[in-house]
């Protein structure tokens, strides 16, 4: 029976290619759209990560509450601690980062990569796919040097030769020894290609000095409140032995929330809502067409009734052409998923997401409920209304209009597009106006012209004043370089991925704030010139010049706006004293006050500190101001650094506007894809609507013939229909600002410079639909205008 319902139903969907067609199409839209971002909040929320018993692993985070640093990276001296403490962990690791020059092997190369705690690997679950991991000897100063490379490295540059391991490598300067390669797995965790082991000199460390991520693994039947408790006792211990750890406190993060912060959760559930919403739109756009398709196949109905079959039989066969057609659009719909995934991956940020995004089983099956589900839905009413179809009357083939029912239950769902097409336009509205106010911020600085890349100088080939040599012989040369206006050198440009942090700053003499209050300031090392080159305008003072380079020179310091601000209010910071939170014997003056700088986020502003330095002792990044495109000058770029070190690798080399455009890449990306979903939701509502008044009129053919007959003008046809239209737009609109309004909160997280209810998006967005509406409506008020009398009076 069930083969013979589908032969049945393949035989009536050829019968109307081109219903069929748009019935398919529009189903595709919505299940691929659904199975696109599913597969999105599958690998971010869903797919358990690369770990042994993920849940039972947590982040190990620092905490200042009165800096408002609600989770910061710990120091090695409390990582210790932790560890000789600690009942309600099995396991605690740690890792940290740093670079690789690497030489000798070709083309100099440099590589990001990290230090390991020994005990990181076993307390993740991996092991090495090649080699093993690294020995706990091998974290004590003076030990063999060693190195773990990843896996896509290994198949990269060494051609995925297994006899890589026990190979020496020339890193930094130093023969230093591969012993494994890391699987992919802990690159999501600690980014890079190269990893060696966490040397820990406890008598050189310092408490303050928050340089590495701390890991734990829960014992079993340990929650994480249980934990978190212990380590609460644990922090009062070490801030009641140790001064300068008064304020610090521990929080305990799962390892998901260390991956996935609350801004992506939000913007994956608003997109997943936002599709959700397209499938219901699409879903009721076919209900209507089936409804429409439902009343010319009364008179068949009606016959099969006749001849014996019952309402149930009748029921199934319509409920089975719906799930065809629905099988039929999420094929081409999962088709269509399968195609964007790749394009979803291009457009999302680097390392944002714990694991790639793919479709696997689970989104299959998620795609596989969707069809069914689909199909029932929007089969199910007009299936259920088809079923009841009137004997007699379709056998007589009545001509009165259809029961009020139906045109209540078509205009309905129309309405019901419409109103959500209205939120989806709104929230895309609210979004894309959020990206064009962070594409107009005022980031404290020119992004045009700016070429940025990295450089990091071996340790144990650079002395200090080889460093500061070096940079300062760098800088000249590139200075000289035709084509370059300006040249310096830092620890951290804006929106890079350079070596710069927090640090508690204080101030000594009056100040606004409360005694010994400490102020979490973002600080960079930069060279003389660096203000010019970044065009970030001096306001007060000077900056900084050779000699305040020199180790034995009085210190100093520059300081933004917003930081003179707030230490001192409207008063002269220029000459006042600032000291890092537990280091009252260095003392800097403020020589300088600079503007506010973007660093981090378009989002704020980040009160900055500025040391000068030009031996820095871990990378720089090179910020080289040009005349022309800054890509022209790369290759002269490269000529000077290799003229002063033949063996310098350069690295991640970018202009200014690609870190931009990479910092912007995730409100980006849910602007596109919260327009497009509303592009397609205001599709797929117009011609709802059209396709309801456009079978009003086909039904209402004899009745507007006669009113026509008896004197009734064209305009008062036209108006009716028109009339009848805008009614169902009115009320889907209106409804659809309501629910907007209600649930705009939401978006609150996801939308800079712009109220959630703003009254512009609003009323634009009606203004909008109302249009489309209108549009949607007067084609066929037209054709109901040129109604013939004589043939709409022999219509039957």
């Amino acid at each position: 029976m069930l083969l013979t319902d589908l032969r049945y139903a393949a035989r009536i969907l050829r019968k109307s290619p081109l219903v069929t067609l748009a019935i398919i199409f529009t189903v595709a839209l919505g299940i691929g759209a659904n199975t696109a971002i599913f597969s999105v909040v599958n690998a971010v929320l869903l797919r358990p990560l690369p770990y042994e018993e993920p849940n039972r692993l947590v982040w190990v985070a620092e905490r200042n509450d009165p800096l408002k640093l609600q989770t910061f990276a710990a120091s090695v001296l409390n990582y210790l601690s932790w560890k000789e403490q600690s009942k309600t962990f099995s396991q605690l690791g740690a890792f940290g980062f740093t670079s690789f020059n690497l030489t000798g092997q070709g083309e100099p190369e440099q590589f990001r990569g990290g230090t390991l705690s020994p005990s990181l690997l076993p307390l993740l679950g991996i092991r090495p796919i090649l080699g093993r991991s690294f020995r706990d000897e091998e974290e004590r100063p003076g030990a063999a040097k060693v190195v773990m490379i990843s896996e896509a490295l290994w198949k990269r540059r060494f051609g995925s030769d297994r006899s890589i391991v026990g190979r020496t490598l020339i890193l930094n300067g130093a023969a230093t020894t591969v012993v494994g390669v890391a699987p992919s797995a802990l690159v999501p965790l600690s980014t890079g290609d190269m990893w060696v082991p966490l040397t820990i000199e406890p008598e050189k460390e310092n408490r303050l000095n928050h340089v590495i991520i701390a890991l734990g693994r829960l014992r079993p039947g340990v929650a994480l409140d249980q934990a978190q408790a212990e380590m609460n006792v644990v922090a009062g211990r070490v801030s009641q032995q140790y001064a300068d750890m008064k304020d610090w406190g521990i929080r305990l993060v799962t390892l998901g929330d260390l991956f996935v912060n609350s801004q992506l959760r939000t913007a994956l559930v608003v997109l997943l809502a936002a599709v959700g919403c397209v499938l219901l739109i699409a879903s009721a756009n076919v209900a209507n067409l089936l409804l429409a398709r439902a009343a010319s196949r009364q008179k068949e109905i009606a016959v099969r009734t006749a001849i014996g079959a019952s309402r149930a039989r009748i029921l199934a066969q319509l409920l089975i052409e719906s799930l065809v057609l629905s099988a039929i659009g999420g094929l081409v719909g999962v088709m269509t998923a399968l195609w964007s995934i790749g394009a979803i991956n291009a457009l999302l940020p680097p390392n944002l997401l714990p694991t790639q995004v793919s479709v696997d089983g689970p989104v299959l099956l998620f795609a596989l409920a969707l069809t069914i589900v689909t199909g029932v839905l929007f089969g199910i009413a007009p299936a259920w209304h088809a079923a009841k179809t009137d004997l007699n009357e379709a056998l007589m083939q009545a001509t009165r209009a259809s029961s009020g029912l139906r045109p209540r239950l078509r205009n309905g769902l129309a309405a019901a597009e419409l109103a959500l097409a209205t939120v989806l336009l709104i929230g895309a509205g609210l979004l894309a106006q959020s990206l064009l106010r962070l594409q107009q911020v005022n980031l404290g600085f020119q992004s045009d012209h700016l070429l940025t890349f990295q450089l990091a100088l071996p340790a144990n080939g650079y002395a200090p004043d080889q460093r500061a040599t070096f940079y300062r012989n760098l800088l000249d040369s590139l200075q000289a370089t035709p084509g370059v206006r300006a040249a310096a050198v830092s620890s951290g440009i804006p929106f890079g991925n350079g070596a710069y942090t927090t640090t508690p700053i204080m101030t000594i003499g009056p100040s606004p704030l409360p005694p010994e209050a400490a102020v979490p300031t973002d600080w960079r090392f930069v060279s003389p010139g660096y203000f010019k080159a970044m065009r970030i305008p001096l306001q007060r003072g000077r900056e900084f010049a050779d000699a305040d380079m020199p180790s034995t020179a009085p210190l100093t310091v520059i300081v933004s706006q917003t930081t003179a601000q707030r230490f001192w209010g409207d008063t002269d910071p220029i000459g006042r004293i600032l000291h890092r939170q537990g280091d009252l014997a260095r003392q800097y003056t403020v020589v300088g006050v600079v503007g506010d700088v973007r660093h981090s986020t378009l989002v704020t502003e980040s009160p900055a500190i500025y040391y000068p330095s030009i031996a820095l002792s871990t990378g720089v990044d090179v910020v080289v101001r040009t005349e022309g495109p800054p890509t022209s000058v790369l290759s002269a770029v490269r000529q000077r650094v290799h003229a002063l070190d033949a063996s310098l690798p350069i690295s991640t080399v970018r202009t200014m506007d690609e870190w931009l455009a990479n910092s912007a890449a995730q409100p980006r990306l849910n602007a596109v894809l919260l327009l497009a979903f509303a592009g397609v939701a205001m599709v797929i509502a117009a011609v709802g609507i059209y396709s309801v008044l456009a079978y009003s009129v086909n039904q209402r053919t004899r009745e507007i013939g006669l009113r026509m007959a008896l004197g009734a003008p064209q305009r008062h046809v036209l108006s009716m229909v028109v009339r009848e239209g805008m009614t169902v737009g009115a009320v889907g609109v209106v409804s659809g600002l309501v629910v907007a309004f209600a649930v705009s909160r939401v978006l609150s997280s996801l939308v800079f410079g712009v109220e959630v209810r703003d009254p512009l998006t609003y009323v634009a967005v009606a203004i909008g639909l109302g249009i489309v509406a209108l549009v949607a409506c007067v084609i066929p008020a037209r054709k109901a205008s040129r109604v013939d009398p004589i043939v709409a009076l022999r219509y039957d």
